[in-house]
């Protein structure tokens, strides 16, 4: 009988050699750039987890000089402004088939030839403006396809601004370092066997980071809730002060995603707030080792503030698929081998 969670438990451990791949590929990135030369806004827009990568892109793009924003693809398609013909879109989607994302493409396309797609392989927005991460995956919670998204964006945003010439950002002197980084992240899982082991996975736990750790932060409570079926919140840095902190209680857990950056100070702060309430704080980045008091850190790298998410995200990723493990659950079904939930997602077209 297969073990639970594992096709998600390959697609972890195979993300070293994924990120490796994708930065010996230029010439399609250099492509994808050309088709959004001239574009003056760049809109990146997606869904669940490709939000999350979207808002990553936003502070990639933007710390290359390139004006861009996140938008769920929803939003964008339903209420977003509509485009002109000089604006630029990313859309993130790696299976491609998701409603919205779809209709914010067409939408986009009457008004702009300035688009590119970042979607996984074999999916069906191939062809020109396609921009290839990580084969399909198996598994419901996605994981490689999230860390082949965020890489992608980086070398888009080194690639526009090198197109335009107006210099690249200093943090791609650190993009060789990726590799390596996410390999040393893969190899956390005997820290985070230790973290989830003392997790009160009956009581919700949260996730908070501000600027780029923001994504990281969402995107470690959506894991956990995927993969576990357990309460998770995740929070911008700041908002997390003006309500959900007086709902956390001594014993639950806090993931605090600490970078040094401008939000570095704002993080130790609360991360003292939490120590003061009782709560378990666990410090992720390279920063974590700042927060007074947390029970456990993981900060193994030295990547910019904008590149970080890349690394911290493995983590989350090992927290979702060892909580899983141990409330004896498959990751891999998005809950489709439970009935009601079966059903309930069988009335509804993603």
């Amino acid at each position: 009988m297969p073990s639970l969670g594992q096709h998600l438990l390959q697609t972890i451990d195979s993300q070293p050699a994924l990120v490796e791949k994708l930065l010996a590929d230029r010439h399609s990135v250099a492509d994808a750039a050309a088709r959004l030369r001239g574009a003056e806004r760049i809109y990146i827009v997606g869904t669940g987890t490709s939000f999350h990568g979207a808002q990553v892109g936003e502070h990639l793009l933007r710390s290359a000089g390139v004006p861009a924003q996140a938008v769920p693809a929803f939003e964008f398609a339903q209420y977003g402004a509509r485009p002109e013909p000089e604006d630029g879109l990313i859309l993130i989607s790696h299976r491609g088939v998701k409603q919205f994302s779809a209709a914010a493409l067409d939408a986009f396309k009457e008004r702009s030839k300035n688009w590119v797609v970042i979607t996984g392989e074999g999916s069906p927005l191939q062809g020109a403006g396609a921009l290839t991460t990580a084969p399909q995956e198996v598994s419901s919670v996605h994981t490689a396809s999230h860390v082949g998204t965020m890489v992608r964006l980086a070398q888009l945003a080194v690639a526009i601004a090198r197109d335009r010439r107006q210099g690249v950002p200093m943090w791609e002197a650190a993009l060789p370092l990726l590799p390596e980084t996410v390999a040393a992240n893969v190899a956390t899982r005997p820290r985070c066997e230790e973290i989830v082991a003392r997790m009160t996975l009956d009581r919700p736990s949260h996730f908070i980071g501000g600027g780029p750790a923001w994504a990281t932060a969402s995107e470690g409570a959506l894991k956990l809730r995927e993969a576990a079926h357990v309460q998770a919140e995740g929070h911008e840095l700041e908002n997390f002060l003006h309500g959900p902190l007086i709902s956390v209680e001594p014993g639950q857990t806090v993931f605090v995603i600490a970078e040094p950056g401008p939000g570095l100070d704002r993080t130790v702060q609360i991360g003292r707030a939490l120590t003061a309430i009782g709560a378990n704080v666990v410090g992720i980045g390279s920063g974590s080792d700042q927060l007074d008091g947390a029970h456990s850190t993981i900060a193994n790298h030295r990547l910019p503030e904008v590149l970080a998410p890349i690394a911290n995200v493995i983590p989350l990723q090992w927290m979702a698929y060892l909580a899983s493990i141990r409330r004896g659950v498959d990751a891999d079904t998005f809950r489709r081998d439970d009935p009601p939930y079966a059903h309930a997602l069988g009335e509804i077209q993603l």
